[in-house]
C-alpha cells in the first residue's frame, strides 16, 4: 500500500500484513494531521510542529490549497498521559 503526503506528494510504501490503525502504520514522523475540520497525511517536513508555530505556515496554506484563517488541532497534545501533568506539579505548596 502506498500513502502519499498531501502537501509536497512525498510517498512511502507501507506493507500491511493485517488490521491496523493508520497512524500506527506510518513512517516515523509521519502523522495525521486534522486542518479545519479535514484530516491530513503529512510528512515528517511537512507535518512539523514548526509549520504550525503561529498559524499555519504560508508554505502548507499554498500546498494545501486553505485559507489563512484556518483551525488547527494538535492531537498529540491530547495524547499525554494526565499523569504526567501531576509530575510537574511542585508536590510542596510555597508559602
Amino acid at each position: 500500500m502506498k500513502i502519499c503526503c498531501d502537501a509536497c506528494q512525498a510517498e512511502y510504501t507501507l506493507e500491511v500484513k493485517g488490521p491496523i490503525l493508520l497512524k500506527d502504520a506510518l513512517p516515523r514522523g509521519w502523522r495525521p494531521r486534522r486542518i479545519d475540520g479535514r484530516v491530513y497525511i503529512l510528512c515528517d517536513v511537512c507535518g512539523n510542529l514548526r509549520q504550525f508555530v503561529g498559524g499555519l505556515s504560508p508554505y502548507l496554506q499554498q500546498r494545501l490549497q486553505l485559507p489563512s484563517n484556518v483551525e488547527i488541532e494538535f492531537p498529540e497534545h491530547t495524547e499525554i498521559p494526565h499523569d504526567w501533568f501531576d509530575r510537574l506539579r511542585d508536590p510542596k505548596p510555597r508559602a
